[in-house]
C-alpha cells in the first residue's frame, strides 16, 4: 500500500485539471462566449476565484515554492483557457 500513494497523487493532480478544464467549459456556456480569448479570460477569472478561496493556506508557502507553484498555475491556466475556448464548438457534432 506504501508504494500506491505517488499514483494517487498524480490521479489527483489529473482529476484537479479536468475538474479546472470542465469550470471553464461552464463559464463559457454560461455565458455564451466561445473562443481563445474568452477562455482565457474565464480560466483566469475561475484561477482566480480559487487562489483567493484558498489564500489562507497558499500563505504559508515558503516564498521560493510559491514562486514555483504560482509559475505552474500560470501556465496551466493560460493552456487550459486557450484549448477549451479554442475547441469550444469542434468537439460537439452538431444536431441533424
Amino acid at each position: 500500500m506504501r508504494h500506491a500513494l505517488p499514483h494517487l497523487a498524480h490521479l489527483l493532480t489529473v482529476a484537479i485539471c479536468l475538474l479546472f478544464a470542465y469550470g471553464v467549459a461552464w463559464l463559457l456556456v454560461v455565458c455564451h462566449r466561445k473562443g481563445v480569448l474568452p477562455g482565457l479570460l474565464m480560466s483566469v477569472l475561475l484561477c482566480g476565484a480559487v487562489v483567493a478561496a484558498s489564500w489562507h493556506g497558499i500563505a504559508g508557502l515558503p516564498h521560493d515554492l510559491l514562486v514555483i507553484e504560482a509559475g505552474y498555475i500560470v501556465l496551466a491556466t493560460f493552456i487550459v483557457g486557450a484549448m477549451v475556448g479554442g475547441l469550444y464548438d469542434k468537439l460537439v457534432l452538431p444536431s441533424q
